[in-house]
């Protein structure tokens, strides 16, 4: 029976080895998919920001991979190394026109918000457009962020419960716990839909299932 050095052991020379064909199939192949995981690798297995920084960025720029773009633009935005919050809007920017919709989530939540010490301005009207790409691409955070912008009318944006319905219940399928825990919610008050407490049941299990925990209404 194998210890646990043993598996240890084996398991950091797969890793080694597996790291290596990356290299091989990105630098020398040039390999689109090969070079995204590449800068996994480095964030996940090397944990060295700077290396992934490197190939994202020419997946990105040279081989025009909108994965890598979202990649690149995440550190730009956590990494304080690199934090470059312009460029991070930049590259979700790219990404979302070429319809990786958690980059149009991302680039929505930058303007809902703005940032700090930086020329992006909070801008709800871009914010609710960025989330509008994302939720019709797919993107059930898009989707969620859309309907609680409608669910609670600030910033100047008009209260809207049919709308905020209809988004959550479309986040919900894509398997967002609290846009679940919402219809279900609002089922039960008759917000935006008819009052139906059977629904805001079924609606209520869903969100315990999609989050793995009771969620309180």
């Amino acid at each position: 029976m194998a210890s646990k050095n043993d598996e240890l052991s084996a398991t950091t020379t797969y890793l080694k080895q597996l790291g290596e064909i990356y290299k091989h199939e990105c630098l020398g192949s040039k390999k689109k998919e090969s070079c995204h995981q590449l800068g996994e690798f480095y964030m996940a297995v090397e944990k060295d920001p700077g290396k992934a920084k490197d190939i994202y960025k020419m997946a990105c720029e040279e081989l025009g991979l909108m994965e890598s773009c979202f990649a690149l633009a995440n550190l730009h935005l956590t990494q304080r190394d690199f934090r470059d919050p312009e460029e991070a809007l930049r590259l979700y920017t790219k990404a979302c026109d070429s319809n990786q919709p958690g980059a149009c989530n991302n680039a929505g939540l930058i303007y809902q918000s703005g940032i700090e010490d930086s020329p992006i301005n909070k801008d709800m009207k871009k914010a609710m457009e960025f989330f509008d790409r994302g939720c019709k691409e797919g993107n059930r955070n898009g989707c969620f962020n859309l309907s609680a912008i409608y669910l609670t009318g600030k910033n100047g944006i008009e209260k809207d419960m049919k709308k905020a319905f209809a988004l959550s219940l479309k986040s919900c399928e894509l398997g967002h716990p609290w846009s679940c825990a919402n219809v279900s919610r609002m089922y039960m008050l008759g917000d935006g839909v008819e009052k139906n407490l059977k629904e805001a049941e079924k609606y209520k299990k869903l969100a315990k299932k999609h989050s793995g925990y009771e969620i309180n209404l």
